[in-house]
């Protein structure tokens, strides 16, 4: 069972999503600070729109593990934002209305 990492203050977003990564076969950990990170998760997803989040905090996760995978989330798509995001090391980032649609095929594909 893989681990998945969840950074979010959404509630109905983080139920809905740990339903469907349990579904899965994952385990789900919700984060409350970002420089608590299990060492051994395959995956990161993280709410961008959290307050206090910003391109360099993704930076800060590569640091710390390298080969964890980061999976964003944004309410509405920001192109600057989004670039920088990217930039940084967010493998992709989605809507959060499209998220829990896309779940399956983040789920399937590798580094």
């Amino acid at each position: 069972m893989n681990k998945i990492l969840l950074f979010t203050n959404d509630l109905e977003l983080g139920t809905t999503l740990s339903k469907r990564l349990l579904h899965a076969n994952k385990k789900v950990i919700f984060v409350d600070q970002l420089y608590d990170l299990d060492d051994d998760a395959d995956m990161l997803i993280i709410d961008l729109d959290d307050e206090g989040i910003e391109p360099k905090n993704i930076l800060k996760i590569f640091e710390r593990s390298p080969s964890i995978r980061v999976i964003g989330i944004m309410n509405k798509m920001r192109k600057n934002i989004w670039n920088n995001y990217r930039e940084a090391g967010c493998e992709m980032i989605y809507l959060r209305s499209s998220i829990i649609k896309n779940i399956d095929t983040i789920l399937s594909k590798k580094n």
